[in-house]
């Protein structure tokens, strides 16, 4: 089971129990780390615990609203008293609010998509960094921001929003915090094959002009996404900070 980059390094993965975080939170297990999931649902996460556990690794669940402080605070502490600390996060809970173009747009899916994009960034990212300051030996957060952090596509105006303020809040933690050790960095996947892209076809004619601008001329699955994330949580990138690792197959290069 253990193959060494994250052994004995406690790790936090929101929205554990599917798409990438559900990759992820395997991958982090598989590495050696002791994951901890979250999700909104009591029973969001028990796919992801039978798979990790299968294997011999450590996974726990704890339910919790991401955009409610009280809770991930709770959430960390939760870790803490777990695992004995927090040395790894992987912000990753996320959902698309509202499509058609901005002025058909409302103002409640407006809300909804900060509060469950970027509102549980920001308290993730403040109570994950409070208990890392507490521990005294840096750490290493990961924000999950999207390739429309960097571009736009049409018709989803309120989350390529969020997610560009995923991004800012990713550098802004890391101009803040790279002097006490803590990395903070994001990925911007691509389109990926998870719950949220259930009803997405590559193969449908609407689409042809969105595939062809990716240069690998497919989507990801989640499992594509995880080795890189892995990657900025362990040892092996110590001077990372502020970084965007867009991951979507050409994408954004095109």
């Amino acid at each position: 089971m253990m193959m060494g980059q994250l052994d004995g390094k406690s790790a936090l993965v929101t929205g554990g129990g599917s798409g990438i975080g559900q990759a992820v939170a395997i991958a982090f297990a598989k590495e050696g780390a002791k994951v901890m999931i979250c999700g909104r649902r009591e029973d969001s996460g028990d796919e992801t615990l039978r798979q990790v556990e299968a294997e011999g690794g450590t996974c726990r669940f704890f339910q919790c609203d991401v955009s409610k402080a009280d809770q991930v605070e709770a959430l960390v502490a939760e870790t803490v008293k777990q695992f004995g600390g927090l040395d790894v996060a992987f912000n990753n809970a996320g959902v698309f609010y509202g499509m058609g173009l901005l002025a058909d747009l409302t103002e409640e899916d407006c809300v909804q998509s900060f509060d469950t994009n970027v509102r549980s960034t920001f308290l993730c990212l403040k109570y994950e960094i409070q208990q890392m300051l507490k521990q005294g030996k840096g750490g290493s957060i990961i924000n999950n921001a999207s390739a429309q952090s960097h571009l736009a596509l049409g018709y989803s105006a309120h989350y390529t929003a969020a997610k560009h303020a995923i991004l800012g809040y990713t550098r802004a933690a890391a101009v803040d915090y790279a002097k006490d050790a803590i990395r903070v960095n994001a990925i911007s996947p691509g389109i990926t094959l998870t719950p949220m892209m259930a009803g997405f076809d590559p193969e449908a004619p609407e689409n042809a002009v969105l595939m062809s601008r990716m240069p690998a001329g497919r989507v990801a699955t989640p499992g594509e996404i995880a080795g890189t994330v892995v990657f900025m949580a362990s040892d092996a990138s110590p001077y990372m900070h502020g970084a965007s690792i867009a991951i979507d197959g050409g994408w954004t290069a095109h």
